[in-house]
């Protein structure tokens, strides 16, 4: 069973913790990988790998598998329109597409929030390839909410990479997902607040970081994350309600300054606050410290928003 060091019981969940499996015919039991046909595309250079793969879900077939990666990204895409950096030949741009089986997509669609809990296995999938990657540097790795990956260097936390999701929809149910991950590996002409692994642990060889090396271990992960929630999520309402609980709990304890106060600027306004949870539809339960006109808890949906004024601040004492 794999093992993620920040998560508060040092594991991810495996669908037969949970009663779904009884019997040896698991499809997880045993595997270490899954043995699925995989369609391959491997660019020296391309715009995007999210939208070569959104391309390529509007003629693939059911249960189509297709993983997407290249040597340079001219115009990577993060969350809400930001853009993301990519160094070429230096960072990892992957994204893995699947067109889910109608089938599958109708069993998911009897569950709630489901698509939230897929988030959540692949930002710690993501987070259990860095660990992997930084070791024995063992530098601390965190989700800050909704989907950017943050390592600890020195006293400092700063952005190593992004994850982003995008749902295609025939009718009411989604037909197609776009997992798309990046990570800066061995960049290091990056702007302010950002980090390459590279740089976070130096004394580790480049090789480690090779973004060919990374992308292996990363489609190891997330094809099982994907798998596990998969198996969980079509077996039965209890299957799917106890992998989401589990889920959320790990993905929580991985939070970016989850439970410390810390300065925040909510629209436009500064306060102090700490992150309390993510609730099953993705919002960020802020506490806030109260004041004569506000109340203690707030459910966040816009990060947009929400602007992480500490992040800056730390940069800014450490230069001062």
């Amino acid at each position: 069973m794999r093992k993620h060091a920040n998560s508060p019981e040092g594991r991810f969940p495996d669908p037969r913790t949970f009663g779904i499996v009884q019997t040896t015919t698991s499809p997880l039991e045993g595997k270490t990988t899954i043995e699925l046909e995989i369609h391959r595309h491997h660019f020296e250079r391309c715009d995007s790998t999210n939208e070569s793969a959104i391309e390529w879900l509007k003629t693939a077939s059911s249960g189509d598998i297709g993983i997407f990666t290249t040597d340079h990204q001219l115009s990577g895409k993060g969350q809400r329109g930001a853009r993301w950096e990519h160094g070429k030949g230096l960072d990892l741009a992957w994204t893995l597409a699947i067109n889910w089986e109608p089938d599958t997509s109708a069993k998911l669609a009897l569950h709630a929030n489901v698509w939230f809990a897929l988030n959540k296995a692949i930002a710690l999938a993501t987070l259990q390839t860095i660990d992997d990657a930084l070791k024995p540097a063992a530098s601390p790795t965190r989700i800050k909410w909704p989907n950017d990956l943050y390592v600890q260097s020195g006293k400092i936390w700063e952005k190593c990479g992004g994850i982003l999701i995008e749902n295609a929809w025939k009718g009411q149910h989604i037909s197609g997902s776009v997992i798309g991950i990046g990570i800066n590996a061995l960049s290091s002409d990056l702007p302010r607040y950002r980090t390459s692994l590279s740089q976070v642990a130096p004394n580790i060889k480049a090789d480690q970081f090779d973004p060919h090396i990374l992308g292996k271990s990363l489609e190891k992960n997330v094809r099982l994350a994907i798998e596990e929630w998969k198996v969980a999520c079509t077996f039965s309402s209890s299957a799917a309600a106890a992998y989401h609980q589990e889920m959320s709990k790990l993905f929580d304890g991985c939070l970016l300054a989850k439970g410390i106060w810390k300065s925040y600027r909510w629209k436009n306004e500064a306060k102090v606050g700490k992150i309390a949870a993510v609730d099953g539809s993705g919002r960020c339960i802020m506490e806030w410290k109260k004041t004569e006109d506000s109340g203690s808890l707030q459910s966040i949906e816009n990060n947009k928003q929400l602007q992480w004024s500490w992040i800056y601040d730390q940069l800014d004492a450490e230069a001062n």
